[in-house]
C-alpha cells in the first residue's frame, strides 16, 4: 500500500515553498497568498489559521504572511 500526502500538508508545503522563493522572512518583505502564485489561495483558511498557531507563519495587520524563524 502507497503512502499518500493529505491534501492539506500538500498545500503547507507549498505554502511555505512559495514564500520562501518569494523571500518573505519579515513583515517588510510579506506577502499576500494571491501574489506569491499559489492557485486557489484561499481555499483552506483553517490550515492558514492553523499554521499561524503554530507559528510557521504570521500575518500583518495587512493580511500580508511572512515565515516565522
Amino acid at each position: 500500500m502507497a503512502f499518500l500526502p493529505s491534501v492539506f500538508y500538500m498545500r503547507k508545503i507549498k505554502i511555505i515553498s512559495l514564500l520562501m522563493s518569494a523571500n518573505a522572512f519579515s513583515a517588510d518583505t510579506a506577502k499576500r497568498l494571491d501574489e506569491i502564485g499559489l492557485t486557489e489561495p484561499y481555499a483552506f483558511p483553517s490550515l492558514t489559521v492553523r499554521m499561524i498557531k503554530r507559528n510557521v507563519i504570521s500575518v500583518t495587520g495587512e493580511g500580508k504572511i511572512y515565515l516565522c524563524q
